[in-house]
């Protein structure tokens, strides 16, 4: 009989609900328990056992997930790790550079694996752009404009101390809610080899920037922008444009809805999901599909040793995209 492989969620807010769907509909996998810093937060998990931290957890399990803010996830990635625990964390992987690289080497360090759930890598139609991307199909890509333009009142601010801080949240939509989509930058085209932005709050109270925009220069020639907002009414699907010698075609929530490359059909046979997470004026996540790939994998990486298909070196990057954008302002 297949190991099952039993994990504890680290955090009890929206995405902590996501996974426990998630891992409701894979075999393999097994929810034992939950920690919580706040145990009436923790309500919508009354079937499972809830502790105060993860030294005070008296039950065998093998991995962790980390749903905590941002700029926590250090800490419970590398006190698992020290435990000899795997961790699956959500994104970003940290908001610094100097704690994704102590989660890394801990990880390293303990024989454990670490993986990051930024499943938009499988989601629809961006696995196929990938090969054809990587296969050069799609030409000379000389222009890429990427949009996360999402809406949030002040109520989602308000929810909570940490949001909208630099300390905790990391940063505004270009760190939270545009994290996914850089990622999927990043995964297509690389780190930019020079960039320049312009940030700032329009619409709401707080310290990190609602809205703004980088211009992104690659070594290959191509210009990238990225706009990121919490502040557009009533807020939209992320979309990206890509222009090549060849053509173009725009995504819009991961599917391909207007294809022109010469010589190749478009080879999309997705339909905008109607059910699937947009994140345009919610955080709450449905869909758990994107989930379970992201769990599946990273069950896979703990029982045959290779490393998940997202790494903890691979999330990096687009931490250090995002940060260039915070720190290159004109």
């Amino acid at each position: 009989m297949a190991k099952t492989i039993k994990f504890v969620i680290i955090g009890s807010g929206n995405i902590a609900k996501t996974y426990v769907k998630a891992i409701q509909k894979i075999d393999s996998a097994e929810l034992v328990g939950i920690v919580s810093t706040k145990l009436s937060a923790s309500a919508n998990f009354s079937h499972l056992p809830s502790f105060h931290s993860l030294q005070e957890i008296n039950l065998d399990f093998d991995a962790i997930i980390i749903c905590t803010p941002n700029g926590y996830h250090h800490v419970s990635a590398i006190e698992a790790a020290n435990l000899g625990k795997h961790v699956l964390c959500e994104k970003p992987i940290g908001i610094t550079l100097e704690s994704i690289d102590k989660m890394i080497e801990s990880c390293r360090e303990n024989h454990v694996k670490l993986g990051v759930a930024y499943q938009r890598r499988f989601s629809s139609d961006n696995p196929t752009i990938k090969k054809l991307i990587d296969g050069g199909k799609l030409g000379k890509i000389f222009s890429v404009d990427l949009a996360v333009k999402n809406y949030r009142d002040n109520n989602y601010y308000n929810s909570a101390d940490y949001r909208g801080t630099y300390k905790i949240d990391g940063g505004g939509p270009f760190m939270q809610q545009a994290s996914h989509y850089i990622d999927l930058y990043y995964w297509f085209f690389g780190k930019p080899r020079r960039l320049i932005s312009q940030l700032a709050t329009f619409a709401h109270d707080i310290e990190v920037e609602d809205h703004g925009a980088a211009i992104c220069l690659h070594d290959s020639g191509m210009i990238g922008t990225i706009t990121a907002s919490t502040a557009t009414k009533p807020g939209f699907p992320a979309k990206m444009e890509i222009y090549s010698n060849k053509g173009y075609l725009i995504l819009e929530n991961d599917v391909i809805t207007h294809w022109g490359i010469e010589g190749l059909e478009n080879p999309s046979n997705q339909q905008l999901n109607k059910n699937m997470h947009t994140g345009a004026a919610t955080a709450s996540v449905e869909d758990t599909s994107n989930h379970e790939i992201i769990l599946n994998d990273f069950i896979e990486s703990i029982k045959t040793g290779r490393e998940p298909l997202i790494t903890g070196e691979s999330a990096r990057n687009a931490t250090e995209i995002i940060l260039d954008i915070y720190n290159n302002q004109f």
